[in-house]
C-alpha cells in the first residue's frame, strides 16, 4: 500500500492523523493553486479552508485514477471559482471575438522574469482577466469549458484572455525597459 493509498484510507476512516498527514503534504501545492486564484493571502487561505473541508468529506469518492493531487486541485479550483462569483457578479463584458491570441515573444527572452513576479502582474489584472487567464494558460482548459465554468459567451472567454495576455505583455515590457535602465 502507497503511502497516498494509507493516507486515504486513514481519511476515509475519520482519522485525525491522517487527514493532518494529507494537509501537510498537499496545502503548500494547493494554497499555490488557490493563490493564483484570488486577490489575496486571505481569500486564498479561505479557498484553501473550504477545498479542504470538501477534500475530507468527499475523499471515499475519489476513484484512483489519476493522480490524487490533481482531484484535490480540482476541488481548490471550483472553491477559488465560487470565491469569484459570489465578490464579482457580471463583470465580464462581451466583446468581439479574438483570435490569435498568442503572445509572440520566445520564452528565452524573459527568463529573468521570476514565478512570483510573473504571479504579481497576473494579480494586478482585472479579476476576469485573471480568471480566465489562470484557467486557460495554467490549467489548461480549453475555451468552451471555461466559458461554461465562468457562465459566459465563448467571446467573451477569448477576448479576456487575449486581453489578459496584452496587458500582461505591456506589463512585462515596462518592466524590462525599467531593467534596462538600471
Amino acid at each position: 500500500m502507497s503511502n497516498d493509498e494509507q493516507i486515504i484510507s486513514g481519511c476515509i476512516n475519520g482519522e485525525e492523523k491522517y487527514r493532518y498527514m494529507l494537509y501537510k503534504q498537499y496545502s503548500p501545492i494547493l494554497y499555490g493553486t488557490a493563490l493564483r486564484y484570488t486577490n489575496t493571502e486571505d481569500d486564498a487561505q479561505d479557498v484553501l479552508q473550504e477545498a479542504f473541508i470538501l477534500i475530507f468529506d468527499n475523499i471515499k469518492q475519489y476513484n484512483g485514477k489519476g493522480k490524487l493531487v490533481a482531484w484535490m486541485n480540482k476541488i481548490v479550483i471550483n472553491q477559488a471559482l465560487k470565491l469569484y462569483q459570489k465578490q464579482i457578479k457580471n463583470t465580464l463584458v462581451d466583446y468581439e471575438e479574438y483570435e490569435n491570441t498568442l503572445i509572440d515573444n520566445s520564452v528565452a527572452e524573459y527568463d529573468w522574469l521570476s514565478y512570483q513576479l510573473l504571479l504579481d502582474l497576473i494579480h494586478q489584472l482585472p479579476t476576469g482577466y485573471q480568471m480566465v487567464f489562470n484557467l486557460c494558460e495554467i490549467e489548461g482548459y480549453s475555451y468552451e469549458e471555461v466559458a461554461k465554468m465562468l457562465n459566459c459567451s465563448l467571446g467573451t472567454c477569448r477576448s479576456q484572455l487575449f486581453k489578459a495576455k496584452k496587458k500582461l505583455k505591456q506589463k512585462i515590457v515596462e518592466l524590462q525597459k525599467q531593467k534596462e535602465i538600471l
